[in-house]
């Protein structure tokens, strides 16, 4: 699931551009560590702190939003629980202050 949400959000017209030239198989397992920590989890996050990673990029609050809309299709895809796929959601936007420097929360 987290392999092919990666390959969707690197494959998309709006967002695509920022996985170019990247490894996508080590960005979905940091993308699954990350996740799986911070929704308890017995996983640990081991890559860079998230700012750090994203200083520089540009990513924007409408990046944002399109990345949550794929997250979400592909939840949904596979019938992932509602009341986890919320979780993920939530912890996703939590995130917005560290990678688009935005004050307010996506909805």
């Amino acid at each position: 699931m987290i392999v092919e949400f990666i390959e969707r959000v690197s494959q998309d017209m709006v967002v695509g551009f920022f996985f170019k030239g990247h490894d996508l198989a080590r960005i979905a397992d940091r993308e699954y560590q990350l996740a799986a920590e911070r929704m308890g989890g017995p996983v640990t996050y081991g890559g860079r702190p998230v700012g750090a990673v994203h200083k520089g990029l540009g990513i924007n609050k409408g990046h944002l939003r399109r990345r949550l809309a794929i997250l979400k299709f592909v939840l949904t895809s596979h019938g992932v629980d509602d009341g986890v796929m919320e979780r993920w959601l939530t912890h996703e936007r939590g995130l917005e202050s560290e990678i688009t420097n935005a004050r307010e929360c996506v909805e």
